[in-house]
């Protein structure tokens, strides 16, 4: 899966998202500072939660809903929306070369139909790659 050009079909889809009244604009329109909009930026720093949307006619903002004409299709590759995170712990032991990371958290689905549901993937950034490593 091209994990940033799901992420970019993501944020598309994230755009169809009512936020209410007063917010809706700001939302969508506010990058982070220093924040480019290149695919080297869509690769997440530290962990995330993304919805992992296959219909898009799921997305909406499950408390002000909007009304959107139908949208028809499958995404495929499924767009990953990043999720708004309310609160995270990590924990990271680690013998030898083993880790076990153990992660709660907790993460507002912002982005679906109340009535509607999706799976969520959690994404970690492992650091840079070792050209020599084989998978």
């Amino acid at each position: 899966m091209d994990f940033e050009a799901s992420v970019e079909e993501g944020l598309k889809l994230a755009k169809r998202v009512y936020a209410g009244k007063e917010r809706h604009t700001a939302i969508l329109t506010r990058q982070p500072p220093g924040m480019e909009r290149t695919r080297a930026s869509l690769l997440p720093t530290a962990p995330v939660v993304y919805a992992v949307i296959i219909d898009p006619a799921i997305v909406d903002n499950p408390d002000f809903p909007s009304y959107q004409p139908h949208v028809y299709g499958r995404c495929d590759p499924p767009a990953l929306i990043p999720l708004q995170m309310k609160e995270i712990a990590m924990e990271v032991d680690c013998y030898l070369d083993t880790a076990f990371v153990t992660v709660r958290g907790k993460w507002r689905v912002h982005c679906v139909m109340g009535s509607r549901k999706c799976d969520c993937r959690l994404v970690v950034p492992m650091g840079e790659k070792d050209e020599n490593f084989e998978n």
